[in-house]
């Protein structure tokens, strides 16, 4: 009952901030905030390379605003700001749009995510996070404000499909909440590649090609890589995702199956089972916990997934059945995020009823790439003795192979 609380609390303190989002520019400078504040009323012509962020906040005078940018994958403190007269400025250099945040406390983690390019952008900072806007007149802003507009609808049709459950956990509303998702998550996936299809000239579709690299099949990806125009193709960061694509596309040839590896053997009988590899991270708590955490003697299933997932998240009902059906007869399982923030991790947890115990997240793929998951959702289970006993199985196979593996 304590872990439950301390989660809930966990997760109305993380859920009003943004997304993590990746890419990486150049250090932005200081500049007088003030000097360009005179000149508000007129919109300013920018020179090639730059941008200008002119924010509005109510925060009182002379506080601080920050702006972070990614860097290697985590968002980096790139410059701060005065408040003056309600209103605050950022202005830098930038070569390709990129993803920013602006937030008045200086936490990497929370804050509203921007896509700045060459443009002017205003924005409004509202003291709630998520009620933030943004606004800028340039081509790739416009595509943007369609897309997460979008996104945030599907976000909010998700959210309402569980809150209409009203606390009726039975097996028919989780029968049909899972259907209904599974239908919104695959509206989801297809309009996220249907974006990408209708915008091939746009720098956006190579950022969200790149954010679903772990999403989609490596025949996915290169589909959507195929159809971008020759101009966006020549870019040098279209082409670390065609290098990222080869990559993914390598390791399907090269991966040797964990198990069904018969030996070379006339006597061997059944399949090869070795041992699990190390699992090991922070819960939700804070608390390092691994596979040895989990009593001994246990069928455990290591589910891969994260909350920007679709496919994981339709999946995540049919795995709150088997728990509550076979935890008593020794099944537990351990959920492996590949989440890159912790408000979106702890989002996921609380609204899809993720009830167990153990949750781990794994911000540097460090895990996947220990297990050559090459996509996610991907689930595996280890049998009572700490063995590999099946890997990459979803539906009633699953169901089935953990009832063998308890009978065991």
């Amino acid at each position: 009952m304590y872990k439950q609380i301390h989660l809930l609390l966990l997760f109305f303190s993380f859920s009003f901030f943004g997304c993590d989002q990746l890419s990486k520019t150049k250090q932005v400078p200081i500049i007088d905030n003030k000097a360009i504040l005179k000149d508000d009323s007129k919109e300013h012509k920018l020179e090639a390379n730059t941008f200008l962020i002119s924010g509005i906040s109510f925060t009182p005078d002379n506080t601080k605003i920050f702006l972070f940018e990614t860097k290697n994958g985590s968002y980096k403190l790139a410059d701060s700001t005065i408040v003056y007269n309600s209103k605050f400025n950022f202005k830098g250099r930038i070569e390709t749009p990129k993803m920013y945040r602006v937030s008045q406390i200086k936490n990497k983690n929370k804050g509203y995510p921007l896509l700045v390019d060459n443009s002017r952008i205003h924005v409004f900072l509202n003291r709630r996070i998520d009620f933030s806007t943004a606004y800028s007149n340039s081509t790739i802003q416009k595509e943007y404000r369609e897309y997460t507009s979008q996104m945030t609808t599907f976000k909010d049709k998700g959210m309402s499909l569980y809150y209409n459950l009203k606390g009726n956990f039975s097996s028919e509303n989780i029968k049909k909440l899972r259907k209904e998702r599974l239908e919104l998550f695959s509206k989801q996936n297809n309009y996220i590649r249907s974006f990408i299809n209708k915008h091939p000239n746009s720098y956006l579709s190579l950022i969200l090609i790149k954010d679903n690299i772990k999403t989609y099949s490596s025949k996915t990806l290169r589909e959507l890589y195929s159809g971008l125009s020759q101009d966006i193709k020549a870019l040098s960061f279209a082409s670390s995702i065609d290098s990222l694509i080869k990559g993914k596309e390598s390791k399907i040839k090269e991966r040797l199956p964990v198990v069904a590896i018969k030996k070379v053997s006339e006597n061997y009988k059944g399949d090869y089972r070795p041992l699990a590899y190390k699992i090991n991270g922070l819960n939700p708590y804070g608390e390092s916990i691994s596979l040895n955490s989990i009593p001994k003697g246990k069928v455990i299933l290591v589910d891969f997934w994260a909350s920007w997932c679709a496919p994981c998240r339709a999946t995540n009902p049919n795995l709150v059945i088997l728990h509550q059906k076979y935890k008593n007869q020794g099944f537990e399982i351990l959920s492996v995020s590949e989440d890159k923030g912790e408000s979106e991790w702890l989002n996921a947890i609380n609204s899809d009823n993720l009830t167990w115990d153990y949750h781990v997240i794994d911000k540097n793929k460090i895990l996947a790439f220990r297990y050559g998951v090459e996509s996610i959702p991907f689930k595996l289970l280890i049998d009572k003795k700490g063995r590999i006993a099946s890997e990459n199985i979803s539906g009633k196979a699953l169901e089935q192979r953990i009832q063998e593996l308890l009978a065991e």
